[in-house]
């Protein structure tokens, strides 16, 4: 199944999720609830796989 890199806007915090599945409504990081923004790297330059390194 595929993954999708998840990164809070707040504090940074990324984690990796399966494809479908939507963020949690708090981060595990800060404990806040936040914005999730998708950092999955869908380009070959990066492997098409993990963070998006332009997305930091």
């Amino acid at each position: 199944m595929e993954k999708i890199t998840w990164r809070c806007k707040d504090c940074g915090y990324t984690f990796e999720s399966d494809a479908g599945k939507p963020p949690p409504e708090s981060c595990p990081g800060c404990k806040e609830k936040c914005e999730f923004l998708n950092v999955t790297c869908y380009v070959p330059e990066c492997g098409m796989e993990g963070q998006d390194p332009r997305l930091k």
